[in-house]
Protein backbone atom coordinates (compact mmCIF):
# COMPACT_ATOMS: atom_id res chain seq x y z
CA UNK A 1 0.00 0.00 0.00
CA UNK A 2 3.14 2.58 0.92
CA UNK A 3 4.56 1.62 -2.11
CA UNK A 4 1.49 2.23 -4.28
CA UNK A 5 0.99 5.96 -2.51
CA UNK A 6 5.10 6.67 -3.50
CA UNK A 7 4.29 5.86 -6.76
CA UNK A 8 1.31 7.74 -6.86
CA UNK A 9 2.53 10.59 -5.14
CA UNK A 10 5.76 10.60 -7.46
CA UNK A 11 3.07 10.32 -10.85
CA UNK A 12 1.37 13.13 -9.18
CA UNK A 13 4.70 15.06 -8.97
CA UNK A 14 6.11 14.39 -12.59
CA UNK A 15 2.94 15.48 -13.94
CA UNK A 16 2.79 18.52 -12.19
CA UNK A 17 6.86 19.06 -13.13
CA UNK A 18 5.79 18.82 -16.80
CA UNK A 19 3.08 21.32 -16.46
CA UNK A 20 4.96 23.84 -15.04
CA UNK A 21 7.56 23.57 -17.41
CA UNK A 22 5.19 23.89 -20.16
CA UNK A 23 3.58 26.24 -18.94
CA UNK A 24 7.31 28.23 -18.41
CA UNK A 25 8.34 27.47 -22.04
CA UNK A 26 5.12 28.77 -23.93
CA UNK A 27 6.56 32.12 -22.95
CA UNK A 28 10.09 31.54 -23.90
CA UNK A 29 11.31 32.68 -27.44
CA UNK A 30 14.50 30.94 -27.64
CA UNK A 31 14.98 32.04 -31.05
CA UNK A 32 13.99 35.87 -31.03
CA UNK A 33 11.44 35.40 -33.74
CA UNK A 34 8.93 36.56 -32.43
CA UNK A 35 7.49 33.23 -32.29
CA UNK A 36 6.93 31.42 -28.80
CA UNK A 37 8.80 28.37 -28.11
CA UNK A 38 4.94 26.36 -27.58
CA UNK A 39 3.61 27.34 -31.12
CA UNK A 40 7.19 27.41 -32.60
CA UNK A 41 8.56 24.15 -34.82
CA UNK A 42 11.72 25.54 -35.38
CA UNK A 43 12.73 26.92 -31.63
CA UNK A 44 16.19 27.32 -32.60
CA UNK A 45 16.04 28.84 -36.42
CA UNK A 46 15.58 32.84 -36.74
CA UNK A 47 14.35 34.74 -39.65
CA UNK A 48 12.00 35.23 -42.28
CA UNK A 49 8.87 32.49 -40.95
CA UNK A 50 5.70 30.57 -41.24
CA UNK A 51 2.84 30.25 -39.00
CA UNK A 52 4.58 27.21 -37.21
CA UNK A 53 7.94 29.39 -36.49
CA UNK A 54 9.62 27.40 -39.39
CA UNK A 55 11.87 29.18 -42.31
CA UNK A 56 10.01 29.96 -45.60
CA UNK A 57 12.20 28.76 -48.12
CA UNK A 58 11.29 30.36 -51.69
CA UNK A 59 11.49 28.28 -54.70
CA UNK A 60 13.08 29.64 -58.15
CA UNK A 61 10.15 29.14 -61.13
CA UNK A 62 11.96 31.11 -63.68
CA UNK A 63 15.39 32.52 -64.58
CA UNK A 64 15.74 35.48 -67.24
CA UNK A 65 19.11 35.61 -68.49
CA UNK A 66 19.50 38.86 -70.74
CA UNK A 67 22.68 40.14 -72.60
CA UNK A 68 23.36 43.51 -73.33
CA UNK A 69 23.94 43.54 -77.46
CA UNK A 70 24.75 47.11 -78.23
CA UNK A 71 27.75 48.00 -80.13
CA UNK A 72 29.90 48.38 -77.21
CA UNK A 73 29.58 44.87 -76.16
CA UNK A 74 31.31 43.62 -79.14
CA UNK A 75 34.34 42.90 -78.43
CA UNK A 76 33.85 40.70 -75.74
CA UNK A 77 32.65 38.09 -78.65
CA UNK A 78 35.74 38.50 -80.93
CA UNK A 79 38.06 35.39 -80.45
CA UNK A 80 38.38 33.53 -76.93
CA UNK A 81 37.38 35.61 -74.51
CA UNK A 82 36.75 34.71 -71.05
CA UNK A 83 33.35 36.30 -71.41
CA UNK A 84 31.74 33.84 -73.73
CA UNK A 85 33.72 30.83 -71.81
CA UNK A 86 31.63 32.22 -68.61
CA UNK A 87 28.28 33.25 -69.79
CA UNK A 88 28.50 30.11 -71.82
CA UNK A 89 29.11 27.81 -68.75
CA UNK A 90 26.75 30.18 -66.33
CA UNK A 91 23.53 29.72 -68.79
CA UNK A 92 24.18 25.60 -68.67
CA UNK A 93 24.94 25.72 -65.32
CA UNK A 94 21.72 27.63 -64.34
CA UNK A 95 19.53 25.59 -66.70
CA UNK A 96 21.16 22.04 -65.56
CA UNK A 97 21.20 22.81 -62.02
CA UNK A 98 18.74 25.31 -60.77
CA UNK A 99 15.97 25.79 -63.41
CA UNK A 100 15.36 26.25 -67.32
CA UNK A 101 16.86 29.31 -68.62
CA UNK A 102 15.40 31.66 -70.88
CA UNK A 103 17.62 34.10 -72.97
CA UNK A 104 17.43 37.26 -74.47
CA UNK A 105 19.11 39.92 -75.95
CA UNK A 106 18.54 43.44 -75.26
CA UNK A 107 19.01 46.80 -75.55
CA UNK A 108 16.80 49.01 -77.33
CA UNK A 109 14.98 46.17 -77.79
CA UNK A 110 14.42 43.20 -76.13
CA UNK A 111 14.89 39.92 -78.25
CA UNK A 112 14.23 36.74 -77.51
CA UNK A 113 16.70 33.59 -78.07
CA UNK A 114 14.67 31.12 -79.35
CA UNK A 115 17.26 27.92 -79.62
CA UNK A 116 18.13 25.66 -77.19
CA UNK A 117 21.19 26.72 -74.64
CA UNK A 118 22.86 23.71 -76.29
CA UNK A 119 22.66 26.09 -79.33
CA UNK A 120 23.48 29.48 -77.71
CA UNK A 121 26.30 28.01 -76.51
CA UNK A 122 28.02 26.83 -80.00
CA UNK A 123 26.11 30.82 -81.46
CA UNK A 124 28.22 32.13 -78.34
CA UNK A 125 31.47 30.41 -79.54
CA UNK A 126 30.69 31.36 -83.27
CA UNK A 127 27.72 33.85 -84.20
CA UNK A 128 27.99 38.07 -84.13
CA UNK A 129 26.07 39.09 -81.42
CA UNK A 130 26.17 42.76 -80.88
CA UNK A 131 23.94 43.90 -83.18
CA UNK A 132 22.42 46.88 -81.51
CA UNK A 133 23.68 50.08 -81.77
CA UNK A 134 23.56 51.68 -78.36
CA UNK A 135 21.88 51.39 -75.08
CA UNK A 136 20.78 52.98 -71.98
CA UNK A 137 21.60 50.68 -68.80
CA UNK A 138 18.63 52.68 -66.54
CA UNK A 139 16.22 51.67 -68.90
CA UNK A 140 17.31 47.87 -69.53
CA UNK A 141 17.04 47.47 -65.91
CA UNK A 142 13.18 49.23 -66.02
CA UNK A 143 12.46 46.78 -68.47
CA UNK A 144 14.10 43.64 -66.96
CA UNK A 145 12.04 44.64 -64.08
CA UNK A 146 8.52 44.73 -65.52
CA UNK A 147 9.08 41.26 -67.04
CA UNK A 148 10.36 39.74 -63.37
CA UNK A 149 7.62 38.02 -61.36
CA UNK A 150 7.98 37.40 -58.02
CA UNK A 151 9.34 34.33 -57.77
CA UNK A 152 11.90 34.61 -60.94
CA UNK A 153 15.24 35.83 -61.17
CA UNK A 154 16.47 38.04 -64.12
CA UNK A 155 20.08 38.40 -64.50
CA UNK A 156 21.74 41.07 -66.68
CA UNK A 157 25.48 40.59 -68.81
CA UNK A 158 26.33 44.53 -69.40
CA UNK A 159 29.54 45.95 -69.59
CA UNK A 160 27.55 48.90 -67.46
CA UNK A 161 29.06 51.96 -69.16
CA UNK A 162 26.61 54.45 -68.37
CA UNK A 163 25.83 57.11 -71.04
CA UNK A 164 23.26 59.50 -73.50
CA UNK A 165 21.85 58.26 -76.65
CA UNK A 166 24.64 58.85 -79.39
CA UNK A 167 22.09 61.58 -80.17
CA UNK A 168 22.92 63.48 -77.82
CA UNK A 169 26.87 62.72 -77.57
CA UNK A 170 26.97 64.36 -81.09
CA UNK A 171 25.07 67.43 -80.43
CA UNK A 172 27.83 67.62 -76.62
CA UNK A 173 30.74 65.19 -76.90
CA UNK A 174 31.33 65.82 -72.63
CA UNK A 175 27.07 65.70 -72.29
CA UNK A 176 28.32 62.01 -69.90
CA UNK A 177 31.01 63.48 -68.01
CA UNK A 178 29.21 66.26 -67.34
CA UNK A 179 26.30 64.53 -66.30
CA UNK A 180 27.07 61.45 -64.88
CA UNK A 181 27.13 62.62 -61.07
CA UNK A 182 23.47 64.23 -61.87
CA UNK A 183 21.42 62.53 -64.30
CA UNK A 184 22.71 59.59 -65.47
CA UNK A 185 23.11 58.61 -61.41
CA UNK A 186 19.73 59.43 -60.98
CA UNK A 187 18.29 57.92 -63.67
CA UNK A 188 19.98 54.68 -62.24
CA UNK A 189 18.62 55.46 -59.37
CA UNK A 190 15.33 56.27 -60.23
CA UNK A 191 15.12 52.69 -61.53
CA UNK A 192 16.68 51.08 -58.70
CA UNK A 193 14.58 52.91 -55.97
CA UNK A 194 11.36 51.50 -58.21
CA UNK A 195 13.12 48.14 -57.81
CA UNK A 196 13.19 48.49 -53.86
CA UNK A 197 9.47 49.97 -53.31
CA UNK A 198 8.42 46.36 -55.45
CA UNK A 199 10.70 44.01 -52.76
CA UNK A 200 13.49 43.16 -55.07
CA UNK A 201 17.03 43.30 -53.51
CA UNK A 202 20.00 42.90 -56.30
CA UNK A 203 23.67 41.74 -56.90
CA UNK A 204 26.30 42.94 -59.07
CA UNK A 205 29.09 40.43 -59.83
CA UNK A 206 32.34 41.95 -61.47
CA UNK A 207 34.45 39.75 -63.87
CA UNK A 208 37.36 40.79 -66.17
CA UNK A 209 38.14 39.57 -70.12
CA UNK A 210 40.08 40.33 -73.07
CA UNK A 211 38.14 42.74 -75.46
CA UNK A 212 38.96 42.01 -79.41
CA UNK A 213 37.52 45.45 -81.18
CA UNK A 214 36.12 48.47 -81.13
CA UNK A 215 35.90 50.74 -77.74
CA UNK A 216 33.96 53.64 -77.93
CA UNK A 217 34.75 56.43 -74.97
CA UNK A 218 32.85 58.79 -73.52
CA UNK A 219 32.76 60.60 -76.70
CA UNK A 220 31.69 57.83 -78.84
CA UNK A 221 35.74 58.09 -80.02
CA UNK A 222 36.80 54.94 -81.57
CA UNK A 223 39.85 52.73 -80.47
CA UNK A 224 40.73 49.01 -81.37
CA UNK A 225 41.59 46.79 -78.83
CA UNK A 226 43.54 43.66 -79.27
CA UNK A 227 42.61 41.92 -76.12
CA UNK A 228 42.70 44.55 -73.64
CA UNK A 229 41.38 43.23 -70.26
CA UNK A 230 38.17 45.24 -69.89
CA UNK A 231 35.72 44.59 -67.06
CA UNK A 232 32.30 43.70 -67.81
CA UNK A 233 29.51 42.77 -65.22
CA UNK A 234 26.41 40.58 -64.38
CA UNK A 235 23.37 41.56 -62.40
CA UNK A 236 20.92 39.46 -60.87
CA UNK A 237 17.31 40.90 -59.27
CA UNK A 238 15.21 38.86 -57.82
CA UNK A 239 12.62 39.38 -54.36
CA UNK A 240 15.20 39.72 -51.38
CA UNK A 241 14.41 36.44 -49.68
CA UNK A 242 14.70 34.49 -53.67
CA UNK A 243 17.71 36.29 -54.32
CA UNK A 244 19.69 35.20 -51.14
CA UNK A 245 18.51 31.41 -51.77
CA UNK A 246 19.30 32.16 -55.82
CA UNK A 247 22.61 33.54 -54.85
CA UNK A 248 23.82 30.82 -52.34
CA UNK A 249 23.09 28.40 -55.47
CA UNK A 250 25.19 30.81 -57.52
CA UNK A 251 28.15 30.53 -55.04
CA UNK A 252 27.69 26.37 -55.53
CA UNK A 253 28.50 26.31 -59.12
CA UNK A 254 32.17 26.03 -59.11
CA UNK A 255 32.97 27.90 -62.04
CA UNK A 256 31.21 30.92 -61.16
CA UNK A 257 33.74 32.90 -59.63
CA UNK A 258 33.36 36.52 -59.78
CA UNK A 259 36.68 38.84 -59.06
CA UNK A 260 34.18 41.52 -56.93
CA UNK A 261 30.67 41.52 -55.44
CA UNK A 262 28.34 44.06 -54.22
CA UNK A 263 25.15 43.25 -52.87
CA UNK A 264 22.07 45.12 -52.50
CA UNK A 265 18.37 45.40 -50.22
CA UNK A 266 19.57 41.61 -49.16
CA UNK A 267 19.84 42.48 -45.33
CA UNK A 268 16.78 44.80 -44.19
CA UNK A 269 17.53 44.07 -40.16
CA UNK A 270 20.37 43.37 -38.54
CA UNK A 271 21.23 39.96 -37.14
CA UNK A 272 20.11 40.31 -33.17
CA UNK A 273 19.44 36.63 -32.05
CA UNK A 274 22.15 34.07 -30.79
CA UNK A 275 22.03 30.88 -28.69
CA UNK A 276 24.63 30.38 -25.98
CA UNK A 277 25.69 26.84 -25.51
CA UNK A 278 27.24 26.07 -22.05
CA UNK A 279 28.66 22.82 -23.44
CA UNK A 280 30.79 24.59 -26.38
CA UNK A 281 33.37 26.14 -23.81
CA UNK A 282 32.90 26.87 -20.55
CA UNK A 283 35.10 28.26 -18.00
CA UNK A 284 34.32 30.29 -14.48
CA UNK A 285 31.16 29.65 -12.41
CA UNK A 286 28.00 30.94 -14.52
CA UNK A 287 24.61 29.75 -15.63
CA UNK A 288 22.56 30.94 -19.15
CA UNK A 289 20.15 33.03 -18.81
CA UNK A 290 17.62 34.03 -21.27
CA UNK A 291 19.40 37.41 -22.32
CA UNK A 292 23.08 36.21 -21.62
CA UNK A 293 24.67 35.00 -18.21
CA UNK A 294 23.88 35.05 -14.78
CA UNK A 295 25.13 34.02 -11.10
CA UNK A 296 28.75 34.96 -12.36
CA UNK A 297 31.37 34.14 -9.63
CA UNK A 298 34.22 36.07 -11.00
CA UNK A 299 37.15 37.39 -8.69
CA UNK A 300 39.62 39.91 -8.90
CA UNK A 301 42.37 37.97 -11.34
CA UNK A 302 40.06 35.70 -12.76
CA UNK A 303 38.44 35.05 -16.02
CA UNK A 304 35.15 33.33 -17.31
CA UNK A 305 34.68 32.34 -21.19
CA UNK A 306 31.37 31.23 -23.38
CA UNK A 307 30.95 30.11 -26.16
CA UNK A 308 27.54 31.58 -28.81
CA UNK A 309 26.70 30.47 -31.84
CA UNK A 310 24.56 32.86 -35.09
CA UNK A 311 23.24 32.04 -37.99
CA UNK A 312 24.81 35.04 -40.18
CA UNK A 313 23.34 33.20 -43.59
CA UNK A 314 21.42 36.41 -44.88
CA UNK A 315 24.64 38.15 -44.92
CA UNK A 316 26.37 38.78 -48.01
CA UNK A 317 29.41 36.38 -48.20
CA UNK A 318 32.35 39.09 -47.77
CA UNK A 319 30.62 40.00 -44.73
CA UNK A 320 30.68 36.26 -43.47
CA UNK A 321 34.26 35.54 -43.88
CA UNK A 322 36.50 35.09 -40.40
CA UNK A 323 38.87 37.72 -41.01
CA UNK A 324 36.05 40.40 -42.34
CA UNK A 325 34.34 39.79 -38.87
CA UNK A 326 37.54 39.98 -36.39
CA UNK A 327 38.34 43.19 -38.57
CA UNK A 328 35.05 45.07 -38.55
CA UNK A 329 32.83 43.69 -35.17
CA UNK A 330 33.11 46.27 -32.90
CA UNK A 331 32.60 45.57 -29.62
CA UNK A 332 31.92 47.68 -26.59
CA UNK A 333 31.24 46.82 -22.84
CA UNK A 334 29.87 48.51 -19.72
CA UNK A 335 30.66 47.06 -16.35
CA UNK A 336 32.93 44.52 -17.31
CA UNK A 337 36.03 43.72 -19.48
CA UNK A 338 35.49 41.56 -22.63
CA UNK A 339 36.74 40.47 -25.70
CA UNK A 340 34.88 38.76 -28.38
CA UNK A 341 36.37 36.40 -31.09
CA UNK A 342 35.05 34.42 -33.83
CA UNK A 343 36.17 30.47 -34.52
CA UNK A 344 35.98 28.30 -37.45
CA UNK A 345 32.93 26.35 -36.98
CA UNK A 346 34.81 22.92 -38.54
CA UNK A 347 37.46 23.31 -35.85
CA UNK A 348 34.71 23.51 -32.80
CA UNK A 349 35.25 20.27 -30.83
CA UNK A 350 31.72 19.00 -31.26
CA UNK A 351 31.80 16.21 -28.80
CA UNK A 352 31.37 19.09 -25.81
CA UNK A 353 28.14 19.22 -26.88
CA UNK A 354 26.02 15.97 -25.36
CA UNK A 355 22.62 17.89 -25.45
CA UNK A 356 20.38 16.99 -28.03
CA UNK A 357 19.51 21.16 -27.81
CA UNK A 358 22.77 22.24 -27.68
CA UNK A 359 23.89 20.00 -31.10
CA UNK A 360 20.26 20.67 -32.86
CA UNK A 361 21.78 24.88 -31.88
CA UNK A 362 25.05 24.11 -33.31
CA UNK A 363 24.30 22.35 -36.18
CA UNK A 364 21.49 25.59 -37.21
CA UNK A 365 24.05 27.75 -36.84
CA UNK A 366 26.60 29.04 -39.16
CA UNK A 367 29.22 31.18 -36.98
CA UNK A 368 30.42 30.45 -33.49
CA UNK A 369 31.64 32.98 -30.85
CA UNK A 370 33.97 32.85 -28.14
CA UNK A 371 33.47 35.72 -25.19
CA UNK A 372 35.90 36.34 -22.63
CA UNK A 373 35.17 38.27 -19.46
CA UNK A 374 38.48 39.22 -17.71
CA UNK A 375 37.13 41.78 -15.22
CA UNK A 376 33.39 42.50 -13.97
CA UNK A 377 33.48 45.10 -10.99
CA UNK A 378 29.76 45.59 -10.96
CA UNK A 379 26.76 43.78 -10.16
CA UNK A 380 25.75 43.71 -13.58
CA UNK A 381 27.28 44.39 -17.02
CA UNK A 382 26.73 44.62 -20.91
CA UNK A 383 28.30 43.62 -23.70
CA UNK A 384 27.20 45.14 -27.18
CA UNK A 385 28.86 43.50 -30.43
CA UNK A 386 27.70 44.63 -33.76
CA UNK A 387 29.00 44.33 -37.17
CA UNK A 388 28.16 47.89 -39.07
CA UNK A 389 26.77 47.67 -42.40
CA UNK A 390 29.20 48.64 -45.41
CA UNK A 391 29.64 48.19 -48.66
CA UNK A 392 32.85 47.01 -50.41
CA UNK A 393 34.87 49.83 -52.34
CA UNK A 394 36.16 47.95 -54.81
CA UNK A 395 34.14 49.67 -57.34
CA UNK A 396 36.09 53.02 -57.02
CA UNK A 397 39.45 51.08 -58.17
CA UNK A 398 37.49 49.62 -61.19
CA UNK A 399 35.85 53.29 -62.38
CA UNK A 400 37.16 56.11 -64.50
CA UNK A 401 35.63 59.67 -65.48
CA UNK A 402 38.28 59.86 -68.60
CA UNK A 403 38.49 56.84 -70.85
CA UNK A 404 39.89 58.31 -73.79
CA UNK A 405 43.39 57.30 -72.86
CA UNK A 406 44.71 53.35 -73.71
CA UNK A 407 45.63 53.36 -70.02
CA UNK A 408 42.23 54.03 -68.83
CA UNK A 409 40.44 51.58 -70.86
CA UNK A 410 42.17 48.74 -68.74
CA UNK A 411 40.09 47.17 -66.44
CA UNK A 412 38.35 50.35 -65.87
CA UNK A 413 34.66 51.67 -66.21
CA UNK A 414 33.55 54.58 -67.29
CA UNK A 415 31.53 56.00 -64.49
CA UNK A 416 31.37 52.98 -62.63
CA UNK A 417 31.34 55.05 -59.05
CA UNK A 418 28.19 57.26 -59.75
CA UNK A 419 26.22 54.09 -61.10
CA UNK A 420 27.28 52.21 -58.18
CA UNK A 421 26.40 55.21 -56.07
CA UNK A 422 23.36 55.64 -57.25
CA UNK A 423 22.17 51.83 -56.70
CA UNK A 424 23.35 52.33 -52.91
CA UNK A 425 21.52 55.23 -52.38
CA UNK A 426 18.28 53.46 -53.82
CA UNK A 427 18.34 51.06 -51.28
CA UNK A 428 19.69 53.40 -48.19
CA UNK A 429 17.67 52.15 -44.89
CA UNK A 430 17.19 52.68 -41.49
CA UNK A 431 19.04 50.01 -40.62
CA UNK A 432 23.16 50.41 -40.60
CA UNK A 433 24.21 46.96 -38.94
CA UNK A 434 24.73 43.58 -40.68
CA UNK A 435 25.09 42.01 -36.57
CA UNK A 436 23.48 43.80 -33.82
CA UNK A 437 23.60 42.34 -30.36
CA UNK A 438 23.51 42.65 -26.60
CA UNK A 439 24.36 39.84 -23.90
CA UNK A 440 23.31 41.04 -20.04
CA UNK A 441 25.67 39.73 -17.55
CA UNK A 442 24.55 38.97 -14.14
CA UNK A 443 26.43 38.28 -10.38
Amino acid sequence: MRKLYQLSLFICLLTLYSTLISCFSTDIDTDRDGVLDGADSCKLVAGSKTNHGCPVIPKVKGIHLYLDNSASMGGYYQAQTEYKTIVSDLAMKMNEQIHPVQISFIAKENLPYKKSISDFTSDLATAPMAAQKSSELHRMIHDIAAHCAKDEVSLLVSDCILSFPDSDIKVNPNVNVQNAASTLKNNIYLSFADLRKQGFAASIYGFRSKFYGTYYDYQNSKTKLKGTMRPFYIWVIAKQALLLQFNMKLEQIGSFKPDQALHFGLVNRAVTNYNILPQLTHEGEWLKSTQGISDISLNKGQSLQFGLVLNLDQLPSYARSLSYLQKNLVVNTTGCSAQLSFQSKSTVDQSKLRSDSQKEAFAACTHVAVVRVTDMPLTKANIHFYLPLKYDTWYQDWSTMDDRAAKDQVERTFALEHLITGVKEAYELPNTKYIDCSLLLTK
